[in-house]
């Protein structure tokens, strides 16, 4: 998979305070998040706008600005190099808002806003990115409207380190040398108790409190330590992984982030399923041992319950101890009450003997009896209570001296040994909990990597498909860039009425020489006339929404679309009314460029407008011919002076046309979007002149027939 988010730098930045926006103030709180000046370099040409809004004091807007002005100076253009008027970005803006509403994670939106048209000298970048969108076009059909799938994407998100209030309190390092200890301090104290010892009482009294002891040092190991501690040994503190001493990291990382990568491998699934080849570093049986090291890990970072027998017996053991004793002590005792109460003493002769000449005395005969039915009864609760728990062998042994050898009714445990016998099952819950722990982090250790990269493509991965599922909800085709003047298509749609009613009706057109030019007519510089509400105004947006898309690098809003070289994009939109003299001449400021070799392309909106229609009309003029004198410039300007204007230029300017074929049987124009070559549309008056012609009778159809003749060819109309 190729990515258009690694730049290709034409100027490569060396320093954070090259960027517009950073001081030293900055400079400094972003060395200290990051590290160093290079890495957050990185971050800010990388565009990763999350990581950046992290820092405190740097917004969401800020980190947009700084990533922007670092992809503009490292691509040597900026926003404003192709974009050169308010309105023309203004039209971008919209247009990236409406793709930005198909991403389906923040990182794609984010990234989004790093992409703008640039100009045709940037070529390379261009066919990059068109390069890059293909990749993802087909996409955008088979996943854009399968649910399941765009909401797990939706679940992917940046990966969220490990807490920094990660503290495991169950275990120690102790350490008897000081170079060790220096060592295991600078490693693990942040996350584990580190301590060193001087003497070995210190160093039992220490291990006492804990469950588990880890040394890295033999300082004490070779003294006789008490039977209950049982320190864990490894030898060479610097080649001791992290999974060893403190698989509750790996694990901790993992679990905060499980559902995000659940859902990235749910993703690769998805895309193997249709056989589509992305991520294919990571293969089949590295998916299948991850899934199952992940089935096995709990959200709370444990393991989960019932993948491992041993650890949920000794859980099991340990959680229903009291409640099993008290039941079988219960069940017991009263087996004992029916068993005494329906016994009788009975002597043999023998004892008869001893009794009566006084070598026995009755109690002797009843404490034996007692004692007889009391050890039937021990030997009963400790059987039942050890397939209860489902004690081992030496578990069992414990049992042994749970019970008193002394007669004691009704049955009790002893509660010294009961503790005892908890601790013990304790501990070696412990000790299995740690080594499954172990085994589980061990595993995914060799993941965290791989992992770290699924994440971060697949989230790169949205930008393209976001495109692509904007490009197949409004059937957007790639462009065809060619190196002659002009921009032509067929069946566009502007996407802005589209977005807002559904179905609209397709338009093609045409101007400087493109495969879509009728022969004769291709001319560089237009005049678009029309009927009102015919469609001028849509089409010009139109012809922005493709030149700026496609100059992108995107797909556009056409069926088939030529688009010729332009540097520069001028867009002047209606005007609400007569400027005044200092906006006159700020807009006239603009036209200023177009004596400049440089490819240019303007779009303009009644811009007659702007001053009173004979000045407006020669000013027009004027800008024509300068555009027409430039080779490589474009121009379409939507008037309704199209006859004054040529009156007034000695320039080759062809005047298109969208007409009004006339009224239906309503009365209702009847309009053809699409703009007739070479001809002076009817204009709105004319056609509902036309109409209160045919809706009148009389001296009021005589006065609406004789304005109807004015209108007629050759017809001097005043303006």
């Amino acid at each position: 998979m190729k990515s258009i988010l690694r730049m290709k730098t034409s100027q490569p930045l060396s320093s954070l305070r090259e960027i517009h926006g950073i001081g030293e103030r900055v400079a400094d709180r972003l060395i200290e998040h990051f590290g160093t000046e290079d890495a957050a370099l990185q971050v800010i040409c990388e565009g990763d706008i999350a990581s950046l809004s992290e820092i405190n004091g740097i917004s969401h807007s800020f980190a947009l600005s700084l990533a922007r002005d670092a992809r503009s100076r490292a691509e040597g253009c900026s926003i404003s190099d192709f974009l050169r008027t308010k309105e023309a970005t203004e039209l971008y803006s919209r247009l990236l808002e409406l793709i930005k509403s198909f991403a389906h994670t923040s990182h794609a939106r984010d990234k989004l806003n790093l992409f703008y048209p640039l100009p045709a000298s940037r070529m390379d970048l261009i066919q990059e990115r068109l390069a890059f969108v293909g990749e993802y076009l087909e996409l955008g059909y088979a996943f854009s409207e399968d649910s399941e799938f765009l909401d797990l994407l939706a679940r992917v998100r940046k990966l969220k380190p490990v807490p920094a209030n990660l503290r495991v309190r169950d275990r120690i390092i102790l350490c008897g040398d000081s170079k060790i200890l220096e060592a295991a301090r600078e490693r693990f104290q942040a996350f584990l108790p580190v301590q060193g010892v001087e003497d070995l009482s210190e160093f039992v009294d220490l291990a006492r409190g804990y469950s588990s002891v880890v040394v890295f040092d033999d300082t004490y190991l070779g003294f006789d330590l008490p039977e209950d501690l049982e320190p864990e040994y490894f030898q060479d503190i610097s080649r001791a992984e992290f999974w060893q001493i403190l698989p509750e990291k790996e694990l901790a990382f993992f679990a905060r982030n499980l559902d995000c990568i659940l859902a990235c491998l749910n993703i690769l699934s998805a895309l193997r399923s249709r056989k589509f080849g992305f991520f294919e570093e990571f293969p089949e049986e590295k998916l299948s041992i991850l899934e199952a090291a992940l089935s096995k890990l709990g959200e709370d970072g444990k393991p989960v319950e019932g993948f491992d027998p041993e650890l949920d017996r000794l859980e099991a053991a340990l959680q229903n101890l009291d409640s099993e004793l008290a039941s079988t002590l219960n069940e017991a005792n009263q087996r004992m009450n029916r068993t005494l109460e329906a016994s009788s003493l009975t002597l043999s002769g023998q004892e008869l003997i001893k009794l009566v000449s006084g070598g026995m005395e009755i109690k002797d005969l009843l404490a034996k009896e007692l004692s007889r039915i009391y050890k039937t009864e021990i030997e009963a609760v400790k059987q039942e209570l050890g397939e209860k728990l489902g004690l081992q062998k030496q578990e069992k042994l414990m049992l042994e001296s749970l019970f008193p050898d002394e007669i004691s009714y009704p049955l009790s445990a002893d509660q010294s040994q009961l503790q005892l016998l908890r601790q013990k099952l304790n501990n070696s819950l412990e000790k299995t909990r740690l080594a499954r722990k172990r085994e589980l982090a061990k595993t995914l250790s060799a993941f965290h990597k791989p992992v770290e990269k699924l994440v971060r493509e697949i989230l790169d991965f949205d930008l393209g498909f976001s495109i692509a599922c904007f490009s197949a909800k409004f059937q957007l085709k790639l462009p065809k860039l060619i190196s002659e003047t002009g921009i032509g298509f067929e069946a566009g749609e502007n996407l802005f009425l589209k977005a807002r009613h559904g179905e609209i009706d397709p338009v093609s057109y045409s101007i400087g020489k493109t495969g879509f030019s009728p022969a004769g007519l291709e001319s560089r510089v237009v005049l678009l006339s029309g009927v009102n509400s015919g469609g001028k105004t849509s089409l010009l947006e139109l012809l922005a929404q493709c030149v700026i898309l496609g100059y992108m690098g995107f797909p556009v809003p056409a069926k088939e679309l030529e688009l010729g070289p332009v540097e520069e994009f001028y867009y002047f939109g209606k005007s609400k009314g007569t400027l005044d003299a200092g906006a006159f001449e700020t807009t006239l400021k603009q036209f200023s460029v177009l004596s400049e070799a440089s490819g240019k392309l303007v779009l303009a909106d009644e811009l007659e407008s702007i001053t009173e229609p004979g000045a407006s009309a020669r000013i027009i003029a004027g800008i024509l011919e300068y555009l027409s004198i430039n080779e490589q410039s474009l121009g379409i300007f939507v008037s309704h002076l199209s006859e004054l204007i040529l009156e007034n230029t000695g320039a080759e300017v062809r005047v298109d046309g969208i007409e009004a074929d006339g009224l239906d049987s309503n009365l209702e124009l009847i309009v053809n979007r699409n703009p007739v070559y070479n001809r002076i549309a009817r204009s709105t008056p004319e056609l509902i002149v036309e109409r209160l012609l045919r809706k009148t009778t009389g001296k009021e159809q005589e006065f609406y027939s004789h304005l109807k003749d004015k209108f007629k060819t050759g017809a001097k109309v005043d303006s």
